[in-house]
């Protein structure tokens, strides 16, 4: 019973391992064309951004007991950007994306 149920299951093991092979001899496609093609499609996420600088501006209260404020820059993804501060610690990086919602 047990090698009846091997040949069974066996069987429609091997065609699908051969579809697989034959699936994977198709036609090379030109990886430059690709990349082009991707550089001049149009931005899918209009509200896609990324941090672009963060610096920080100085204490939020004169002394050296005041909390650090940090100065975001954010660029989006038709080019413009805008900056916002931030008192909390957080743990942004340059480089890290973002979605920018109502124009913040």
């Amino acid at each position: 019973m047990r090698n009846r149920l091997t040949l069974v299951l066996s069987a429609p093991l091997f065609a699908l391992l051969a579809a697989c092979a034959d699936a994977g001899r198709g036609q090379v496609v030109d990886a430059s064309k690709t990349l082009d093609l991707a550089l001049d499609a149009p931005r899918r996420c209009s509200y896609c951004a990324w941090i672009e600088s963060k610096e920080e501006v100085g204490a939020g209260l004169p002394g050296p007991h005041g909390p650090t404020v940090y100065e975001y820059t954010v660029r989006k993804a038709d080019g413009s950007s805008s900056i916002f501060r931030e008192q909390m610690p957080v743990s942004w990086r340059r480089g890290e994306r973002l979605i920018s919602i109502d124009g913040g």
